[in-house]
């Protein structure tokens, strides 16, 4: 039986994007650098730059994961001699995924390796499609989840602020109907807010750990021409 399943919620667009040793001309950051209130601000605004021209991309030290919040979902699902009828997420079955694995670019990284982290925030939707069996079962329709607690201890979410962009979100490209992986017809994410933060791999002793460091702002840097402080006339 053919279906299609309908998802509006708040999307984000997570792009995690390895800066060091990648010879951008204009683009000059160690590990080293001195980051101040003062310079930083054009630094976010080249390094934005250079991901909206899709160059970094090219150069493959990107990795990106669109997820949405499960709390703002509403769902549709459209199957043949089914009416059109709404889902709850609770409804359907949400299989945990190691964020790790999904992160590949952060689990190879080295010490004093340097990674942008931007995010896009904005109404989303995504259309699916697939095929169930005559007896179709809603809760046989699987989607991903990052419960970071799953694979974590609370002590690790804390120390890595960089968990906040993935922990408790739904992961629609990870959507299947029983072993079947479902087909995205269509995604839009209209993106409101665009956000940066800049990590920098440290080791942490004693124990020699590699942990991410986050270069710490006065205030969260707003890449899409919004300005914050500014008051409303």
């Amino acid at each position: 039986m053919a279906f299609k399943l309908h998802i509006e919620a708040e999307g984000r667009k997570i792009g995690f994007y390895k800066l060091n040793r990648l010879e951008i001309e204009g683009l000059e950051i160690d590990a080293d650098t001195d980051f101040d209130e003062e310079n930083i601000k054009e630094l976010f605004e080249n390094i934005n730059a250079y991901i909206e021209s899709g160059e970094l991309d090219e150069l493959e030290s990107a990795q990106t994961i669109t997820t949405f919040d499960p709390e703002s979902a509403t769902i549709t699902l459209d199957a043949d001699g089914i009416e059109d009828v709404d889902v709850s997420l609770d409804d359907i079955t949400l299989e945990n995924v190691n964020s790790d694995k999904k992160l590949e670019i952060l689990e190879k990284s080295r010490i004093g390796d340097i990674f942008f982290v931007r995010s896009e925030v904005g109404e989303a939707y995504w259309d699916f499609s697939g095929e169930g069996e005559p007896s179709f079962e809603i809760q046989n329709i699987r989607l991903g989840y990052l419960d970071c607690t799953e694979s974590h201890s609370q002590y690790d979410i804390l120390r890595e602020s960089y968990y906040d962009y993935l922990c408790d979100l739904v992961l629609p490209e990870e959507a299947y109907y029983n072993d079947e992986k479902l087909e995205l017809d269509e995604h839009v994410l209209r993106t409101q807010h665009v956000f940066g933060d800049l990590y920098i791999v440290r080791q942490e002793l004693p124990g020699r750990e590699k942990i991410f460091q986050k270069v710490v702002l006065e205030e969260k840097m707003r890449l899409d021409g919004f300005d914050d402080t500014v008051e409303p006339v």
